[in-house]
This record gives structure tokens, sequence and C-alpha cells, in this order.
């Protein structure tokens, strides 16, 4: 990494933290939370994570001070505070009263309520998969509302606005404007990210075990991403601590 060229954009879960069987369980260490916050200053803000969480959980996690983009886009937020939300459909009050009475009908199935998103979790209950799937179709299709897959659940957003065009607009405003962006993420959802970041010179980097992919790098793991961000703190971490993938696998 290259503090007076690139601009760095993060994912969170799986990326930066380990997943788990809830979203609420997740730990953050506070070596993680200070790297982050080291960093920002010496990218002179260039910082920002790009989640499917809302803003509002991140800083719950000690993000508060960082820039970001929450609900895969659907809101960001520069470090000096500047925000900016975009409208939520009016198919999401139906779709997370309906996703909320579906979770009570198994144990394990899990309900995430957000600003500008409803989430079924079924990590720990994989034989409602179907289902849930089913029944998320089936409300994106009558609400007009955007239908996102990932580990273990499904999720119903405001469409048009993806972790791609969340990066894309963050490369449009200072003090992104004019840097080269490199982005970590782990999940399917963050492969519109990827692909941006080619688009504009980037370099992407794949969490987790060789699959398909937009990157052209890969870290094996969150452990691989903590220790990454704490070496380039201390020195100018060499572009090969992250594996060349060749793109397409």
């Amino acid at each position: 990494m290259d503090f007076g060229r690139d601009a760095l954009f993060l994912d969170f879960d799986g990326t930066l933290v380990e997943l788990c069987d809830r979203p609420d369980a997740v730990q953050v260490s506070e070596r993680l939370i200070e790297t982050l916050h080291a960093l920002s200053e010496r990218l002179d803000g260039r910082l920002a994570l790009v989640s499917g969480r809302a803003i509002e959980v991140l800083d719950g996690f000690g993000m508060i001070g960082l820039a970001a983009a929450g609900s895969h886009g659907s809101e960001w937020r520069l470090a000096n505070g500047e925000r900016k939300y975009l409208p939520r459909p009016a198919g999401l009050d139906v779709a997370q009263q309906q996703f909320a009475v579906f979770a009570d009908t198994a144990d394990g199935l899990l309900f995430e309520d957000k600003p500008l998103g409803a989430a079924l979790h079924y990590r720990r209950a994989p034989g409602m998969r179907d289902a849930a799937h089913d029944l998320a179709r089936q409300l994106a299709d009558d609400h007009k509302l955007h239908l996102q897959h990932g580990h273990d659940m499904v999720e119903l957003r405001v469409p048009g606005v993806d972790k791609g065009t969340a990066i894309c607009e963050l490369l449009k405003l200072r003090p992104f404007a004019g840097f080269r962006p490199i982005f970590l993420g782990d999940d399917v959802t963050d492969e519109d990210g990827f692909e941006a970041v080619e688009a504009s010179g980037g370099k992407a980097i794949l969490v987790g075990e060789p699959r398909d992919t937009h990157a052209s790098y890969r870290l094996s793991g969150v452990s691989a991403v903590n220790e990454w961000l704490a070496q380039s703190l201390q020195s100018q971490a060499p572009e090969g601590a992250a594996r060349k993938t060749g793109g397409m696998q």
C-alpha cells in the first residue's frame, strides 16, 4: 500500500472480523479498531468501510469517525461527518413484517432489521434456505426491491445501488478523489466492488478460499487481513503480501 497514492476500502464481516451465527455476536478487537483509525489518519481520511451493515451498527463496533458506505451503498458518511441517505422504499415495511413472521416459524432463523433493508439469516437453520429464498423472491418481485444473497442469508434492500456504486460515489469526493482504490472483501456481495475498483485502475483483493472472482489478488482469511493492515502501518508493505489470483479462476 502506497500511503501517498492509495485509498483503502474494506468490507467488514468475513474480511475484518470472522463470521458469526448471529450478526450481533461479532467480536472486534481493540487492536483492529486502533489499526483502522491509525490507517485512516495515515491516509488522510482515505479509508472507508463498505458494508451491508448500517453505519450506526458499524459505529457500535468502534468505527465512529471513519468514513463508511453502509447498507450496500444506500448510505454513506465521510470522516468529516458529511452524510447522505437514499429514500427508504415503502415496500421494505411489508418485507420486514413478513420476514419477522417467517423467522418465528423455525428455530435458528434470524430476522435482521436494517434501516434500508431486511435480512433473513439461516446459518443455524439450513433446512429453511429454500423457503427463505422463495419468500424473498416473491417480496422482491411484489415490491420492486433488490434481492441480495450472502453467506447463509438473503436480504431485500434499496434497488439500484451496490458496493461498486458506493465506492464509485466516494471516489468522486474529497479526500478519495484522484487516488487509486484498493478494496478487500470476501463475499459475492463484494464482487460489484471488485469490478468497480479494477475498472478504476485499482486493486481488488479477495479474502478467503480461491473461487471465481473479479479480484486480482487474494489474502487467505481474516487473520491475514488484520496482519496485513497492521504491517502496513509499520512499513510500506510489499504488494506481494496479497497473493496474485490471476483474475477469474
